[in-house]
């Protein structure tokens, strides 16, 4: 295989940003991954969107360096009236904490440090906060978290839990999906994948098992009604993460070296630099990296002023010594160009989150050894990375 390009046919792809099976931490408060509807970046500045269910609220840390609440949730967040719910908090160095506000004896309760649960009953329609303040040794050294409660009246619909579990799989795995009801005479599926808008819901609760093939991130969402036409909805997210690629032995002999260990900090940094690598004279050199959950784009080179003459064939695929792979994702460089790369969303080659890679890089065609255009023994070229 041989490819000499003066420019690239690049593919764009939509790459939905979403976190894996973890919470989402906002200031020290931890965002269960059940409550959140979806997460988003914004193309035009990298600002981060994260929607939340009905009647949660992110309060920021207020203030002091060592004190901390690390976690502050009710659960369930919206329930009937005369329903509980249970107000579970974590600290850290925190010599006392006080609890206001919210409902159904939340104000005044004891808090056990560092960490600790009370369940309430809550008896009046309405939404309340919740709130958490712990003080640390220091004078001025305070946190302050808030959580609010939605509390519908007795015969109001409520979607009391809606919960994927596990809310991050790989692809062709399956996903369970849980809900409760209270007050609810139907309620239709919306979203998410492997026909789940087909599915009957059974009442006041249920499950169901959700097969799904192909990497991304689905929304799933339940609404529901009652017998005065009032509705609720909630939404859960689950991340596919792509099935790892079964690897075949490369026809090339190699050397394959971590991301750090050559650009000294982890991918995708640097923001711009230059190093040399000495690549195999008749094999390949690999590069090896993990997406993890970063969104971000960038460009691998290796550029004119090489240390060895001679023509280089680049890749990046999911396998060592791979440069079988789509054209957006390779380079034969004779002259300038290199190979654009985005977790975002933007032209170039698409790489999957939380996924290994490597940037292979070689004198010959891929495949055929005797191919090598090295002009001297040691072969070196300078490899060049942007990335901001």
């Amino acid at each position: 295989m041989s490819k000499v390009k003066g420019f690239n046919w690049l593919c764009a792809l939509v790459l939905v940003a979403g976190a894996a099976n973890a919470d989402v931490i906002i200031d020290n408060q931890a965002i269960p991954s059940a409550d959140i509807n979806s997460i988003s970046i914004s193309p035009a500045n990298g600002h981060l969107f994260v929607s939340t269910i009905p009647g949660y609220s992110v309060t920021p840390n207020v203030a002091g360096t060592s004190v901390a609440i690390t976690n502050f949730i009710v659960n369930p967040a919206t329930v009937v009236a005369g329903g509980t719910a249970t107000v579970s908090w974590n600290t850290a160095n925190a010599v006392s904490c006080s609890a206001t506000g919210g409902t159904g004896g939340w104000t005044g309760s004891a808090i056990a440090l560092p960490s600790g649960s009370k369940s309430i009953t809550a008896n009046t329609a309405g939404t309340y906060t919740f709130t958490l303040t712990c003080n640390g040794a220091t004078a001025g050294d305070t946190k302050t978290a808030t959580y609010s409660l939605v509390v519908n009246p007795a015969n109001a619909v409520a979607i009391t839990s809606f919960i994927a579990t596990p809310a991050a799989i790989t692809a062709g795995g399956s996903v369970t999906l849980n809900w409760t009801t209270a007050n609810a005479t139907s309620c239709t599926p919306s979203g998410g994948t492997g026909g789940w808008s087909t599915y009957s819901i059974s009442l006041p609760s249920g499950s169901v098992s959700i097969p799904i093939a192909t990497a991304g991130s689905y929304t799933f969402s339940l609404t529901c009604q009652d017998a005065s036409a009032g509705t609720a909805t909630r939404s859960t997210v689950v991340i596919v993460n792509p099935a790892t690629q079964q690897c075949s032995a490369s026809p090339l002999a190699g050397q394959i070296v971590q991301w750090k260990d050559f650009w000294l900090v982890d991918w995708p940094k640097p923001t711009y630099d230059n190093r040399y690598a000495t690549i195999p004279l008749t094999g390949y050199y690999a590069i090896e990296f993990n997406t993890g959950n970063i969104v971000t784009k960038g460009k691998l080179y290796t550029i004119e002023t090489t240390v060895t003459d001679g023509v280089r064939f680049g890749a990046i695929s999911q396998c060592p010594g791979d440069f079988d792979v789509v054209d957006a994702c390779d380079y034969m460089w004779g002259i300038s160009g290199g190979i654009s790369w985005s977790t975002d969303g933007s032209a170039g080659c698409q790489l999957a989150p939380n996924t290994t890679y490597y940037f292979n890089l070689t004198f010959t065609d891929g495949t055929n050894p005797a191919t090598s255009t090295c002009s001297s023994s040691p072969c070196i070229t300078k490899v060049q990375n942007y990335n901001r």
